[in-house]
């Protein structure tokens, strides 16, 4: 069984239990059997693969691949050989949208072929005493950065890829993912005005979504 690393207590209140990952043949385990928790939470997901063969025709852990939906990765741990020919690495995420998400490891290699599994994520309403609500009623939710003034402004939004048109702000971005494109409606941002230099995002809240950037900061933690 995968030893279960801490959550935070919104993860526990939402009843998920940790899996008994496989311990024989070529197989993917999380951590978790499904996870149904509030926009806005943060926790980790631990990943186990179990190889079958010795000489394995994927040189590398990197082979193996990850995508996901309705959460956002914040932060991901190094593979860790944790018996033989065990793999394990934990994901610290934050979900990021409501509706039907997901976490998926795959791979496609010369003796098996493709092979995924995926992780069922539900990510429900905010709670009312959440990091959505503060945010969303202009209280940046998280310990702010020690360099720069947060700064918050809110109203309709506009992102093509490149740059975020909030009203009459414009901040320019590193990345823009998905929910970032295209008109967006209402939300508010919330940003780091550096004595010196450019406008740095660290969150958008909409009424569905809650994306934070604060960790691709140089003095995130």
């Amino acid at each position: 069984m995968m030893k279960a690393k801490l959550t935070i207590a919104a993860l526990a209140a939402a009843g998920i239990l940790a899996a008994v990952l496989p311990a024989a043949a070529c197989e993917f385990g999380f951590s978790y059997e499904r996870i149904d928790a509030p926009l806005g939470t943060v926790g980790e997901i631990g990943v186990r693969v179990q190889k079958d063969h010795r000489n394995c025709t994927l040189g590398s852990m990197d082979d193996y691949w990850f995508d996901a939906e309705g959460i956002q990765i914040l932060g991901e741990s190094p593979w860790e050989e944790v018996g033989p020919d065990l793999y394990e690495k934990w994901f610290r995420v934050s979900l990021s949208q409501i509706g039907d998400g997901y976490l998926r490891i795959s791979k496609d290699c010369t003796k098996e072929g493709y092979e995924e599994a995926v992780l069922p994520i539900t990510v429900l309403e905010p709670d009312e005493a959440g990091v959505w609500h503060d945010a969303h009623d202009g209280t940046y939710p998280f310990q702010a950065p020690a360099s720069g003034s947060v700064q918050s402004f809110a109203g309709d939004a506009v992102g093509d890829g490149s740059v975020l048109t909030v009203g009459s702000l414009v901040i320019d971005l590193a990345f823009a993912p998905a929910a970032l494109i295209g008109e967006l409606g209402w939300v508010r941002v919330f940003y780091l005005e550096p004595s010196e230099g450019d406008i740095r995002l660290l969150l958008v809240v909409s009424e569905t979504g809650f994306l934070r950037f604060d960790h691709l900061l140089d003095d995130a933690t």
